[in-house]
Parts: structure tokens; sequence; C-alpha cells
């Protein structure tokens, strides 16, 4: 009699005990290495004027992105909103469903992609530790299909909003891959409450942001770039129609995911400005964040006009951390 191995064996039964008719979720990712502009414009645009010292000088810098392309031949990529920025795509699922990410590493490093909050078996965690398991590192030119589950612990719990919200990045280099630019967001949304497509159905626009300071110089200040989404000084696209960039219509149901990363500077407070939000069950204007943590809160903007979004530390807020949201009547 044939035997199934013990690891095998148990992650079948877990996939067995997962909510019933979910949904396989095909995603195709590689880590690319690219050259990112963290002030496309050239310019502070909150301020209108030039950049200032000393992060004038220079703000191209060689990094590795996780890029999403069409299909397995990694020829077509998939179009992206621009807000997103650095950002890898977005990864959505419902409870119950299955995300398979078939993972291309174009860059010139070992990576992998280790998710939050999914159910995994030790082969699909992505995290390079002993012992590790066959997706800890994938070496260049090399692929791994990574099967990951959304079971219950992976969406809201009672009593929360109607999605989720949880890190992807890499797990072997430790902030170096990071820094690099390697991380996203994925998007749980709870059983019966998700679209085709796994966004909620009680939302009408989301986003998400991260807030981390890249360090390109070893600590220097010219290589401290206090971005959100990888943009620094208000060049995080702006957009002019709901749809468009980081612009809503009043009335709409506007949903946050805010995700800190970083070292221990990583101490932010994105505050907007012109309207509120409902953060765990509280009114406010401002939330905290720390490296590794992922918030969400929703708005309903009511106050048209162009509004500042920006992390409320002084130091943060001097060097560039701002950003913009458009509200339209």
């Amino acid at each position: 009699m044939r035997t199934v191995p013990w690891p095998r064996l148990a992650f079948f039964l877990l996939f067995l005990t997962l909510p019933a008719f979910g949904v396989t979720r095909h995603y195709y990712i590689a880590a690319e290495d690219v050259t990112w502009d963290y002030a496309p414009s050239g310019l502070n645009l909150t301020e209108g004027r030039p950049i200032p010292q000393p992060w004038a000088k220079q703000t191209k810098w060689p990094k590795t992105r996780y890029i999403e392309y069409t299909d397995a031949t990694f020829k077509v990529r998939k179009p992206q909103p621009e807000w997103l920025g650095i950002m890898g795509p977005v990864i959505r699922g419902e409870v119950g469903d299955e995300i398979v990410v078939d993972f291309l590493n174009r860059g010139r490093s070992s990576h992998g992609i280790h998710p939050h909050g999914l159910r995994y078996d030790k082969d699909n965690e992505g995290a390079y530790y002993v012992p590790a398991g066959r997706g800890s590192l994938v070496p260049p030119n090399g692929r791994f299909t990574y099967h990951w589950f959304a079971d219950a612990g992976s969406g809201p719990g009672p009593g929360q909003l109607s999605s989720v919200v949880w890190w992807y990045h890499p797990h072997s280099a430790g902030l170096s891959e990071i820094n690099a630019g390697l991380m996203g967001p994925i998007i749980i949304t709870a059983k019966g409450k998700a679209r085709p497509d796994g966004s909620p159905k009680d939302v009408d626009r989301e986003f998400a942001t991260s807030f981390m300071i890249f360090d390109e110089l070893r600590g220097q200040d010219a290589g401290l770039f206090h971005a959100i989404n990888g943009y620094v000084f208000g060049n995080q696209p702006l957009g002019k129609a709901p749809g468009e960039g980081m612009t809503v219509k009043a009335g709409q149901r506007v949903r946050w995911y805010l995700m800190g990363m970083g070292t221990e500077v990583d101490l932010h407070t994105p505050h907007w400005h012109g309207n509120t939000v409902t953060t765990n069950g509280m009114r406010g204007d401002m939330i905290q964040l720390e490296p590794g943590m992922m918030m969400v809160s929703d708005m309903v903007p009511d106050d048209p006009g162009t509004w500042l979004f920006h992390c409320h530390v002084n130091d943060h807020i001097l060097a560039g951390m701002q950003a913009r949201y458009r509200v339209v009547s």
C-alpha cells in the first residue's frame, strides 16, 4: 500500500477544513531589478517649489520590485494603479479561496515571497531559516509556485470591517530586500462579502499605502527617503476625476489600508486633512503604525478639495513623507 507523506497529508486535511465554494485565484509575479524615482516630477508638489537639499541631488536609485504579469509567459505586464507606486500588485482573496502565485525571480539575488495572515505549509512559507522549505530562496532565473489558503483566520474577525490587509515580502536577507522595494499588500474579504474580483462589496474605492523610510546611503541624510508608496514630497499621482490616482467622489465609501515597514525609526502617524476616518470603531483623523503593522480605516468624504495626507512625525514631514488626496463633488 502506498503511503502519503505526513506533511502533504496534513496540508490536504487542512484544505478539507476550509470553507466550501472558494475559488482559486492565480497570480504571476516576478521580482525585477529596476530604477525607481522617488520624485518623478522633480519638484516638491506639496509646496510648489524645488525639492530641498540634500534629497534633490539624486532621486533615482536602483531598486527591486514585485511586478505582475498576465500569464505564465511573463511577457505582458498587468496594469497597476499608479498610486500603488513601488509596491507590488494587490493580491486578493475571499475567505475560502486558494491563492496560487507563480513566482519568477528575474533579479540578481535570490528572493522569495512570504505572506502574512494566510495559511501555508513549510514549502510555501517563503522564509529562509532552518528548517527551510523549498520556496524559501528562489535563485536568479528560478521559479516557484506558492499555494496559500485564505482560511477563517485570514479574514476579518467578529465585528470587524468586511476586509483586512496583510503584508507580503521576502524573508531571506532581512531588511535589505524590503529596503530594495520588495513588498506588497494582500487583501482578504469576508466570506459572502466579496465581488467576483475579491474586493469588498460595501466599498467604492480602496487605497493601500505603505509608510517607510528607504535607506540608500547607509544612514546618510541624502539617502533617507521618507516615502509613502515609494514617493516623497507629494509625488504620489493625484488625478483629477474619481477613479484617477488619489481622487475620490464625495459620498463614496473609501477604504484605506495603512501599512508600516522598516526599522526602529519607522514609527509613523498617518494623518488626513479635510475629512475623518473610522478605525476600529473610533472616529479620528490619524492612526499609529509601527514596522510590520497593518491597519484599516474607512472614510466617507464630505469635504471637497485637495487635501494633505502625511505622517505627523515632525522630522518625517520635513523629510517629505507627504502625499495628497482629492475629493470632488
